[in-house]
This record gives structure tokens, sequence and C-alpha cells, in this order.
């Protein structure tokens, strides 16, 4: 997909950026109508997927006319930075997904063709450049300021900060989806783009991406999210996420020893209770680790040496990074603790 903007390139940028302007603010307007409506049909069930509006073409004087413009995707993983940036699937799993929504829609919903001016594969690489902006920090303006500075060529904006600790909690349902409102007219006004059509509406797209990545990011692998979605869209009810927030090998170290020491975690969650093992210096050869954590607030571990037990309570400083306070058989001294993935 990725392909060169050529002369055009300068004429596109400055489109964008009068685009965000004038569609930012009609997005804020029009979320506000949606809200003062009532009910929303932008929750995760089966009434999400109600029938797609048409999309009907109609020129623009005010944007100009971008002949061959072709938008230049990003690289698989070129945004991939820092340890306690929430990374997002390879996109070539998202992309399977989008188009077995597109079958789940046309084939058990008999969904027919809709008209849409954003193609499948901009359709989930801009949706989830967008989402993973929300999720790492960024509110709906710079996520939608930033992705657009990449549909007009002017590289990838860092994130906004590190994400809060625990579950990969996503933004409310009407943001994103003004945004996905927002890529079709950037698409159609802006790089002139033709439609294509789509069983999957706009909202269907945007509810199930997000749903489906969701999943991902809270240790989901591409079958079981799959799998949870569309079991919402039957109607069969929302799965919990499959957790795992604290899986993986955590190094650390105890911060007030005297001389230092370091250990190390491997950690393995179900539901709230947590598994794992210990080793490292003054360990005795390493202990069994148990505990438990609710989704938010503290974790508690305790690591079990047969002779004695280290307790180490502590809170998420980022998705990657533990915090807080060890002590043995619950007696002073108390050493701060901090261990990473």
């Amino acid at each position: 997909m990725a392909g060169p903007f050529g002369s055009a390139a300068p004429r596109l940028a400055r489109a964008l950026v009068v685009a965000t302007l004038v569609l930012a603010t009609a997005g804020c307007h029009s979320g506000g109508e949606r809200d003062r409506g009532g009910a929303t049909p932008l929750s995760p069930s089966v009434q999400a997927a109600a029938a797609p509006a048409t999309v009907t073409p109609r020129p623009s004087a005010a944007t100009p006319a971008i002949a061959g413009a072709r938008v230049a995707l990003p690289a698989d993983g070129a945004w991939t930075i820092g340890s306690n940036v929430v990374a997002f699937p390879p996109r070539n799993e998202p992309f399977d997904f989008r188009r077995a929504l597109e079958d789940k829609y046309r084939v058990d919903l008999g969904r027919g063709p809709a008209a849409t001016y954003v193609d499948l594969e901009g359709d989930i690489v801009w949706t989830q450049e967008y989402l993973r902006y929300r999720v790492n920090g960024c509110d709906h303006e710079t996520a939608v300021s930033r992705v657009l500075q990449q549909i007009g060529g002017g590289g990838i904006g860092p994130v906004c900060g590190e994400a809060p600790g625990g579950a990969v909690a996503f933004p409310p349902r009407n943001e994103p989806y003004a945004f996905r409102l927002q890529l079709e007219t950037v698409y159609r006004d802006v790089l002139r783009r033709g439609p294509t059509f789509s069983a999957v509406d706009v909202e269907g797209a945007i509810v199930w991406t997000q749903e489906y990545l969701r999943y991902r990011v809270n240790g989901c692998e591409h079958i079981q999210a799959q799998a949870a979605v569309f079991k919402q869209i039957g109607g069969g009810g929302i799965d919990p996420v499959c957790g795992g927030v604290l899986n993986g090998t955590w190094d650390g170290r105890l911060l007030d020893f005297p001389g230092g020491r370091t250990f190390r975690m491997t950690l393995s969650m179900v539901g709230d209770r947590v598994t794992g093992s210990m080793t490292g210096e003054g360990t005795g050869g390493g202990g069994f680790v148990t505990g438990r954590y609710a989704g938010s607030g503290p974790v508690h571990l305790e690591a079990d040496f047969g002779d004695g037990k280290q307790y180490f309570d502590g809170d998420f400083d980022g998705p990657n990074r533990l915090r807080g306070t060890s002590t043995y058989n619950t007696r002073p001294p108390v050493y701060r603790f901090e261990m990473s993935r």
C-alpha cells in the first residue's frame, strides 16, 4: 500500500491541516447531538451491527484535487518504542480480522454492500493508529491530529505518555466513531478517493475493530479475540479479557537493601490469581510465588522459600513496571522494590 505522494504532498499536508480544524469542530458537535439523543448504538452488542447507511459521493470545492495520490501507510512496528508503551499486534492479524468481519456481515448477517471511501487496509491501519495513541495517553483531538499528520506524509508522532497499569482501558466509543467518520471525509474530500464497497457499515467497523483490539492488548491471541467479538455479534454476551496483565518474566531489585539485591520473577495469571517462581540473590535456590491482582489497585505477591516468605506489595507504574515495598516474614526492615519486564 505504501507509495509516494509526489508533487501533491505539500498541498495534501495543507489541506489536512484545514480538514483537522474544520472536521474536529464538526465531530465534537455531532458527538454532542448523539449524546443528547438518548440511547446510543455504540455498545458492543448485536444491535451495533445496524443496517449500514449508504455513503453518497459528493464533490467539494473547498479541498484541492490530488490526482492519483496514495496514502503511505506506516511500516509495521515502526511505532514500537518504550518499555511502558502499550504494544499492538502485528498488522496482518487485525487485517485478517477485518476481512473475517466482512465475511461475517455478508454471509451470516446477510448484509449487502454499501459505499465507503476508506479501503479495507486504510480502515484497519488508521483505526489501529488512532487507538494506539488513545491508550497511550493522547486525547481525542491529539490522536486525530497525529493520524492525519501521518496520512499527510508528516511522519509518526510520538505517543503522549505511558499507559496506566492494569487492564488497558479504551476510550468511549463515540470518540473513535467520530474519528472514523472524519477519516471517511478526509479520504473523500482531501484524498479525492472514489467509493469502494463494504458489507460492514462505518459504525460496525469501528465498534468491532475496537473490541477486537481491546481483547488483543489485554492478553488474548488473534483467534481468541476474533471468537469473542463474533460471539458478541451473535448476541452471546461479552467475554472477559484473557487477563495475564502480570504474565511474563520480571527483573527486579530491592532498592534499599545494603549492597543491592536483584531477583527475577516468572509469573502467570488466571483470573485474579497469580502463580510463578522467584530466583535471585539470597533466595536459597528459589521459591514459589503466589498472589492476587483484581485488575486495578495494589498487587500483592508472596514468595515462599520454605523457611520464610518475602512479601511484595506494589502498584503498576505503566503496564510493564511495578513499584512498592517488600518485607521478609512481615517484619521490619521494609525495603522499596521495583521490577519490570
